[in-house]
């Protein structure tokens, strides 16, 4: 008897299941996409454009949307600010009893975002804000304390277990600057997240991520192999095994992404080896003036934006030693000689015909330093020079990176003490720079052919000069006769 009951139970749940998933096939839910668009708008404010298929599952219970398009009915109606190819969500039907939404995952396909910030700083993405109307303090008003338990009692709590995008695309387009930021071919896996309703905004979020992007363009930049994980908490991001190729170079370190004020501030540190000259130099300014590779490593920080807000709060410091590196334009170890053979000429002719000759020459560079110390807006050259075979050079100012110009930038021929036997000053614009050369500089280069390169040197040299450069480039060793 008892088997019989037990079979009947068994035969009864297993028909229902089978009549609510006939049910659910016959039903076409498409007949109420207007009414969810609708619904949506209203709670949202948000135009959202359901075009094509809504599918329901069982297995597990959820349901899934294709092709969707969301737009600003405040910025440009017609216009979509986000596609997405397909959107697929997995419930917990056991948490729904317990008012709770669990989601056992959420996956995004497809996603293509296209942020926009026009003319007069207005975003495509955000609505106007609501107006609310202002009722009377003696209104029956309840307490702050009463109406937060009413707030936690009424919400239904969500958890999701985790979170996708694959193959999304995302545009920043900032119209008053013409500049545009594009990240292509994203892929993100969120775990663990959780969300605290009593915390503002994304403080209340924690999670852990993977992030892979394919390739990210900025300006002339270009970021490739994008990878990271991520544990996020309090509105701060942190990864400790950051990834990217830049300039044909694979940079590794830790990053931080601050999201917690009004725009987001990143914070990068970074070991650097192997960083190819020839493509950072072109990159950064549009010259082909070197070969070869360095090491090093940087700490930067910044704030996210538009150019302007990257440029004036960019702060840390870049620090590169190379060596057996190629220099392009001059040979720089054949200037002082030459005009040590034509002394007795006029020195402006000599200087002249002297630079002429070794034009378009190139200079085997023993070492190379630069470290650069940024402080918003203005790149200072604490440790910059390099040494040859014979001579040692050295740069010492500062580089505005928002005005693009030179300030008291000057480069300086030293002897063996670290003083300056010769100095030129750069000026102008990194577009338009300008090389100042008087007499004076002429006739101080003279002096160090006649005194510096000749076996004189010694007598010569001013004991009480003044020292340029005391950086970590040591002056070459001159080589003995025969050598």
């Amino acid at each position: 008897m008892i088997q019989k009951i037990v079979l009947s139970i068994v035969l009864f749940c297993a028909v229902s299941i089978v009549a609510f998933f006939l049910l659910i096939k016959v039903i076409d839910f498409n007949e109420y996409k207007p009414k969810i668009q609708k619904a949506i708008k209203e709670s949202t404010g948000y135009e959202i454009m359901i075009r094509g298929d809504i599918t329901l599952s069982l297995s597990p219970v959820g349901v899934s949307i294709s092709d969707i398009e969301v737009a600003n009915p405040s910025y440009r109606s017609e216009v979509a600010f986000a596609k997405l190819g397909s959107f697929d969500v997995a419930l917990d039907i056991a948490a729904l009893f317990k008012k709770e939404i669990k989601i056992k995952y959420l996956v995004i396909d497809n996603l293509a975002l296209s942020i926009e910030k026009n003319k007069e700083g207005k975003f495509n993405y955000l609505l106007p804000p609501v107006t609310k109307e202002v009722t009377h303090k003696s209104s029956s008003a309840k307490s702050k304390k009463v109406e937060e338990i009413e707030a936690e009692e009424d919400a239904l709590f969500i958890n999701v277990n985790k979170i996708k995008f694959t193959r999304a695309s995302m545009t920043y387009t900032d119209l008053s600057d013409n500049v545009k930021m594009m990240f292509e071919n994203i892929d993100v896996e969120m775990n663990d997240i959780h969300f605290d309703p009593s915390k503002h905004s994304l403080n209340g979020l924690v999670f852990l991520s993977q992030m892979h992007i394919d390739k990210i363009s900025y300006d002339r930049y270009v970021f490739n192999d994008v990878s990271m994980s991520m544990e996020m908490k309090d509105a701060v991001g942190v990864s400790e095994n950051l990834k990217y190729t830049l300039f044909e170079t694979l940079f590794q370190g830790s990053g931080k992404f601050d999201f917690s004020g009004k725009q987001p501030k990143i914070s990068l540190k970074h070991k650097i080896e192997g960083l190819k000259l020839a493509p950072f130099i072109k990159g950064v300014f549009q010259q082909d003036i070197a070969e070869g590779t360095a090491d090093g490593d940087l700490k930067l920080s910044f704030t996210a934006g538009d150019a302007l807000s990257f440029k004036t709060t960019l702060n840390g410091y870049v620090n590169l030693f190379g060596k057996n590196l190629t220099l392009k334009g001059y040979d720089l170890d054949q200037i002082a000689p030459l005009v040590d053979t034509h002394a007795s000429k006029n020195l402006g002719n000599v200087l002249n015909s002297s630079l002429n000759g070794v034009q378009g020459g190139t200079t085997t560079v023993q070492e190379m330093s630069t470290r650069v110390d940024i402080g918003y807006s203005e790149i200072q050259l604490s440790d910059v020079a390099l040494s040859t075979a014979k001579n040692r050079v050295a740069l010492k100012g500062k580089i505005n990176i928002v005005d693009e110009k030179f300030i008291d930038l000057k480069a300086a021929l030293l002897n063996a003490k670290g003083c300056s036997v010769f100095e030129q000053k750069i000026s102008g614009t990194f577009a338009k720079p300008k090389v100042k050369m008087d007499e004076s500089n002429v006739k101080i280069l003279t002096n160090v052919a006649l005194s510096f390169f000749t076996k004189n040197d010694k007598t010569s040299t001013d004991n009480n000069c003044t020292v340029f450069y005391d950086g970590v480039i040591a002056h070459p060793v001159p080589l003995k006769d025969g050598e």
